[in-house]
């Protein structure tokens, strides 16, 4: 089921064992007193789980899409840098070009380490003009597709200048007026698809309306 309300709320047991639950009354990230006890089936010892080990599980969940992905990065859409701090402890990852259409975010990433990543003043519809053609290892980003208004413009241009791989995480909601474009995640597939990518295409239970794209582009 692509739309759904539900997120997820967990943890790791001492054990190993991962425990969790979906609800659709607190998101991880909100600031809440909100708990769960769970009796882990694997031990049978008691979880508590608070907002900062649930917040602590969510990420992690996020991040395992984004473990693989070496090279050189756009991360599109950085934000905050959620995307950008993870991979820069990832060794294999050499350079991060982060991009953003909010001049205010250079400000927000400036904690990160500036060895290895540049911050690029720029949307989706720019990016060739700041890369050439297989420049770029990977493209990463979370929830920005939804935001993108001139789509095919974007799988042109990443088929251009991505050499290798494509992560993309995002959310769907129909009649949604925040959404600049209203392509379905299978439609995103299909694209990609069509420009020689081998895509896999999962949907979130454990992620509001979510769905997750990975794209490797087929080696000639």
């Amino acid at each position: 089921m692509l739309e759904h309300n539900n997120t997820i709320w967990g943890s790791k047991c001492g054990c190993g064992y991962k425990n969790y639950i979906l609800q659709n009354k607190f998101h991880p990230w909100d600031k809440t007193d909100f708990t769960i006890h769970i009796i882990c089936p694997n031990c049978k010892e008691q979880l508590i789980v608070d907002q900062k080990k649930a917040a602590e599980y969510y990420n992690n969940k996020i991040y395992g899409y984004y473990r693989h992905v070496t090279g050189h990065i756009i991360d599109l859409g950085c934000g905050g840098g959620f995307l950008s701090n993870y991979l820069l402890h990832n060794n294999q990852v050499t350079k991060i070009s982060a991009l953003d259409i909010n001049k205010d975010v250079e400000e927000n990433i400036s904690y990160l380490n500036q060895k290895k990543i540049q911050f690029i003043h720029a949307g989706a519809s720019e990016l060739t003009q700041h890369f050439k053609t297989n420049s770029v290892d990977y493209l990463v980003h979370r929830d920005v597709f939804m935001f993108i208004e001139d789509t095919l413009k974007y799988f042109d241009d990443i088929t251009n200048i991505v050499s290798k791989g494509v992560v993309h995480i995002g959310w769907y909601m129909s009649n949604n007026k925040r959404m600049k474009n209203q392509l379905l995640p299978t439609q995103i597939k299909e694209q990609l698809e069509n420009r020689g990518w081998d895509v896999t295409l999962e949907y979130l239970s454990w992620y509001k309306c979510g769905y997750v794209i990975i794209a490797n582009k087929k080696q000639n």
